[in-house]
């Protein structure tokens, strides 16, 4: 008398065959140029290929970010901002930096400015030439794409700190002064309280720090590289 197969044979038997099939259907269509038998094969390498929806669903995305690129890569303008209280008054400032791509990326011109309202606090442009190495001979794509990175991560966290009369001392173990005597009166009055500082990104070669004076009411460059 024969018995009636149960459930959990019935389900071996299917687990069996299913991973003889698509063994047997990944191995088939697996290229000559693509690991051997035993070896691991990435499926998300080839996207085009695989029956799993959420594969499938990722390799949309994939495209989707592509696109966005490619989008970016056609703008000519550049441009980031943010709002940060400069001037300790409870209101925050606006950063803004921007420009134009030029046929000739290291010509292309930023405009950094900081405004309070409709005032101009602070302006400063330059061209980006000095963000790269001549000795590196960069294309223009990747000249671009870094340039786009730069001006994106301006305003980061890590450009803004808070500095005291101890950490302004400091500074000038790795910096020079700029428009004001670190050993001055002045400075020392500026900094008997903690005031926010902006480093700015001008060049590979020039970075400076910028901090609100109350007393002269205009921000000013403390230190320079």
């Amino acid at each position: 008398m024969k018995r009636k197969p149960t459930n959990l044979s019935l389900l071996l038997s299917y687990f069996i065959l299913h991973v003889s099939y698509f063994s047997a259907v990944g191995f088939a269509q697996q290229p000559a140029n693509t690991p051997g038998a035993g070896m691991a094969l990435d499926s998300l390498r080839i996207l085009q290929r695989s029956t799993d929806s959420l594969l499938r669903a990722d390799s949309v995305q994939v495209a989707t970010m592509r696109e966005e690129e490619r989008v970016a890569e056609s703008r000519r303008q550049l441009a980031t901002q943010r709002e940060i209280d400069m001037t300790n008054d409870g209101k925050p400032e606006v950063l803004r930096l921007s420009g134009y791509l030029a046929k000739n990326v290291d010509d292309t011109k930023l405009t950094f400015t900081i405004k309070s309202g409709k005032k101009l606090l602070f302006q400063d442009s330059w061209t980006t030439g000095g963000y790269f190495d001549t000795a590196d001979h960069l294309s223009d794509s990747i000249k671009r794409r870094r340039l786009r990175q730069i001006v994106t991560v301006a305003f980061a966290n890590e450009n803004f700190t808070v500095v005291d009369s101890a950490g302004f001392a400091d500074l000038f173990t790795r910096v020079s002064p700029a428009d004001l005597d670190p050993n001055s009166a002045e400075a020392h009055t500026l900094f008997c309280e903690p005031r926010v500082m902006y480093s700015v990104f001008h060049s590979r070669d020039y970075w400076y720090g910028l901090v609100w004076d109350p007393k002269r009411e205009k921000l000013v460059k403390v230190w320079k590289n």
